[in-house]
């Protein structure tokens, strides 16, 4: 036995090295390595001392935020439709409006043009993430990427977020004004554990949709549906003027497709499979639609 070798250094031990850390940081410039290098800097914060994990966390911060603002930017914002006179800007013409209007007119003028304007709706929405069980951190690494894309996809209009295992966390009131990247470094914070109480986050949800008064209120929510503390969801899910559920496989235990369905037929939402974690940040564009 060789008394004089060196036991090997483990990750920490490497990382407090200066020369280790800065190749570390420069590798995640790589704009081709953005989700790996997201990854690597989220599973590694636990070896870094705290000047080292305010570098990491800026990074990691900065990933997320270009990541969710690309995807953000592929689907398409929903829209209220209202008629108008023609004027420039708009590009959508309603045909049958207009023919009626210049029917017989021998010099129609530009008030007979009717035009589709397109805004924005105006709606209160609520997002509820279920992070009970045993996630991977790739899993949740995903949840705060596709509330990052969320928060993108809603700047200027109202919204929470909140997470939830056997008890309930508002993120991101309702009434409060937050910058994404805040947004994002408290999500950083969450750790999955705990049962599942479906109930009491839709009932907070509800409490926070009551500080808003737009027309539309939404709730989504993101589970594996099952019911492990609590009483029964669908006592409350028809109180929401639509709920979308994201049915999502959070742990080992499968899903509960009859609860996830049932809750969003109550009224009349969308319900999505994401079978593949990956895929929420699109299902979550995709119900905003």
């Amino acid at each position: 036995m060789d008394m004089g070798r060196e036991s090997p250094k483990t990750l920490a031990e490497l990382l407090q090295e200066p020369a280790v850390f800065g190749e570390v940081i420069h590798t995640t410039q790589n704009p081709a390595l953005r989700w790996s290098s997201a990854l690597f800097l989220y599973d590694i914060q636990e070896n870094l001392n705290e000047e080292q994990k305010m570098v990491a966390r800026d990074i990691l911060i900065r990933i997320l935020m270009q990541l969710a603002s690309q995807i953000s930017a592929r689907g398409i914002r929903s829209t209220k439709r209202r008629l108008t006179t023609f004027r420039p800007g708009l590009d959508e013409m309603e045909i049958e409006e207009t023919m009626e209007n210049i029917m017989g007119k021998t010099c129609p003028d530009h008030e007979d043009i009717i035009m589709v304007d397109k805004e924005p709706k105006e709606r209160g929405v609520v997002m509820m993430l279920d992070i009970s069980n045993s996630m991977q951190s790739e899993k949740i690494l995903v949840a705060i990427l596709a509330i990052g894309v969320l928060a993108y996809r809603l700047r200027g209009e109202k919204y929470a977020i909140l997470t939830f295992n056997n008890e309930v966390n508002v993120i991101k009131p309702m009434d409060q004004e937050m910058a994404i990247e805040v947004v994002i470094d408290k999500l950083l914070e969450v750790r999955s554990q705990g049962a599942t109480n479906i109930r009491l986050a839709l009932e907070t949800g509800l409490q926070q949709l009551s500080k808003d008064v737009a027309s539309e209120r939404l709730g989504i929510i993101a589970t594996d549906g099952w019911v492990t503390k609590g009483e029964d969801p669908l006592e409350v899910a028809p109180r929401y003027s639509r709920l979308h559920v994201l049915q999502v496989p959070m742990g080992y235990g499968g899903c509960n497709s009859d609860m996830c369905t049932s809750m969003a037929k109550a009224t009349k939402g969308k319900h999505f499979y994401v079978k593949n974690y990956r895929e929420l940040p699109r299902a979550i564009l995709e119900v905003l639609r």
